[in-house]
């Protein structure tokens, strides 16, 4: 992975984290610099990977096209029909 393929995968992700937060992506960067923004790879209990995210109390689920906030709903697979709680956009 080249400097600006991986410039841009970090960006999308500061993106992701701060919409499933629901703040500024400034705000995000700053609570990265302040050390007040958790992030860990995970795989949920159906082994599927994402970034575990927690700030403020918190704590949210990055997947590749959704994003989970710890007590809705779990996100589903393509497959599924999503009942709602993620933005996988169903």
């Amino acid at each position: 992975m080249d400097d600006r393929e991986m410039f841009n995968e970090i960006n999308a992700l500061i993106g992701s984290v701060a919409k499933a937060l629901d703040i500024g992506e400034g705000e995000v960067i700053a609570a990265i610099e302040q050390g007040d923004l958790g992030m860990e790879l995970i795989a949920d209990d159906e082994g599927r990977k994402c970034v575990e995210v927690t700030h403020g109390g918190r704590t949210v689920r990055v997947y590749q096209g959704a994003i989970f906030r710890v007590g809705d709903q779990a996100p589903v697979t393509d497959d599924d029909e999503c009942g709602g709680g993620c933005t996988c956009g169903h």
